[in-house]
Order: C-alpha cells, then structure tokens, then sequence
C-alpha cells in the first residue's frame, strides 16, 4: 500500500493515533458532513478512538489516507479508492470526505486528482470509478470538472439507515 501523497496544499498519509482530536474535531463529530456520507457521526472522543484503530487496520490493506493541511500536518479529512474485485484495473472511490470549514478552498480537487495519479501512474489502472450521492452537487461538479464521465444514477442502499439513494456513477479513463 502506499503510504503518503502530496498535492500543493495537501498531504494524504496515512491516518496516526496523534490524529485523534483533529479528525474527530473537524471531520468524525459533525453531523452534516454525514448526510452524503455512508457512516454515520461519531458521538464521542472514545468512539473516535476506536473508529482511528478501525481506520489504521483497514489502511494496511487499503490504499486509505487522511487528509492534512501541508503547513500543520492536521487531519481535515479523509479519502481513498479500492481496487474493484469483478473488473481488474478498475478502482472505486471509498470515501472522500473534507471538513465542512476546509471545503471550498480546492482541496477536494487536489485530493481526486492525487487519487487519479495514483491508480493511473502507480497502480497502472485502467479506470477510477466515483460515486456520490445525486443531491451532492458539490461532489458532481468536482467529477464534472476534472473531466469524468458521468455513467448515469444507480439506486444504491446506505446500510447504516437503510436510506435508499440515488448514486450519481463517473468513470475517468487513463488519457
């Protein structure tokens, strides 16, 4: 796996127990950051720790970073793709996620495009697949920019809820 990209303002790393209070802080506590996401918040310091040991496990099999402000090193956010089991070459997105007061700065563009060299010029992929919810304009017009193709809307269930929602589907071609 790999263990750290960096972008202009960014560096995706893997997630550390030092990043405790500031992933919890900006990212795992807010509750409206949630509404497109498939986890839901987390209600206390204590339960983010467990979260951060589930998230360090799943990152020694997963290409899974967080997300850190190059000048600090705090976590304000999340993001990582996985390879997909029926198409080889093929990668999904597993989450991307940025702290609600960090978003509109252009981070989450430089987080996508640091994902697309990653599975195009590293893993040698073949295609990186991008899913949102449809209500996510923000995420959409984040596809839209960076030149994926949208697939079109597939009905998808969040498990934490059972909230059936309609997935916007993009796909980005090695150029």
């Amino acid at each position: 796996m790999v263990e750290k990209l960096e972008t202009e303002h960014l560096i995706l790393r893997n997630a550390l127990i030092k990043d405790l209070e500031s992933i919890y802080k900006n990212v795992w506590s807010d509750d409206s950051l949630t509404r497109y996401m498939l986890w839901s918040s987390t209600q206390s310091l204590e339960e983010a720790k467990t979260r951060l040991e589930n998230f360090i496990d799943f990152q020694s099999k997963n290409n899974v970073f967080f997300v850190c402000l190059k000048e600090t090193d705090e976590a304000i956010g999340f993001a990582g793709i996985k390879p997909d089991e029926q198409n080889p070459g093929v990668y999904n997105d597993c989450g991307i996620c940025i702290a609600a007061k960090f978003q509109g700065k252009g981070y989450g563009k430089e987080v996508v495009i640091a994902l697309s060299k990653l599975i195009f010029e590293v893993l040698n992929g073949t295609k990186f697949h991008y899913s949102c919810f449809k209500d996510n304009i923000a995420s959409s017009a984040l596809c839209e920019s960076l030149g994926f193709k949208y697939l079109g809307i597939v009905k998808k269930i969040r498990k934490r809820d059972n909230l059936e929602y309609d997935s916007k589907e993009y796909e980005l071609s090695r150029g």
